[in-house]
């Protein structure tokens, strides 16, 4: 517990050059587990909501099913939203990286987008619970945020040599 409110320290932290080196020694398994943990602790009080203003075929669902429900239906496929939006701005990322000609690799700008995708999950958590129009709005709005916070952080590394970015590029 220690170690995930420490990372989370950190992760508020972006862009500064130091949270950025921290964050990026991480192997890439515990950046998974992170917005895991993240997307679970948003997922709870959105179950317990659901469960009370169900409508229809899930209203009639007993509280151990319903949890069964929530627990492989609904939270995977939040998760797996979660972790491909990563990936596609990671990928936006990744291509502004190659254009300014600096040496990241794909895996080390997805773990810091994991980390950077702190705020901006609890804050659609928030949202969903206040209104869920304003959680659509709230999508756009952490995709531009941890875009441009990547972007920030590219210009923390040097620049590649041309050998190995012509390799890269391959």
């Amino acid at each position: 517990m220690n170690s995930f409110l420490k990372r989370v320290r950190l992760a508020v932290r972006l862009p500064q050059r130091q949270a950025v080196f921290q964050l990026n020694k991480e192997r890439i398994g515990v950046p998974f587990l992170y917005v895991g943990l993240l997307s679970a602790l948003v997922c709870i009080p959105l179950s317990i909501e659901t469960f009370l203003q169900s409508e229809g075929i899930i209203a009639d669902l007993a509280l151990p099913m319903f949890l069964v429900y929530f627990v492989f239906v609904y939270f995977p496929l939040f998760a797996l939203s979660v972790y491909s939006l990563l990936a596609v701005v990671t990928a936006l990322a990744r291509a502004i990286a190659l254009a300014a000609k600096r040496k990241l690799t794909f895996l080390m700008l997805y773990k810091i987008a994991c980390f950077a995708a702190t705020l901006p999950i609890l804050g659609y958590g928030a949202c969903l619970l206040v209104n869920e129009d304003w959680a659509k709005i709230w999508v756009g709005i952490s995709i531009v945020f941890i875009l441009v916070l990547l972007i920030r952080l590219l210009f923390h590394y040097p620049q590649a040599n041309k050998s190995k970015l012509h390799k890269q590029m391959k």
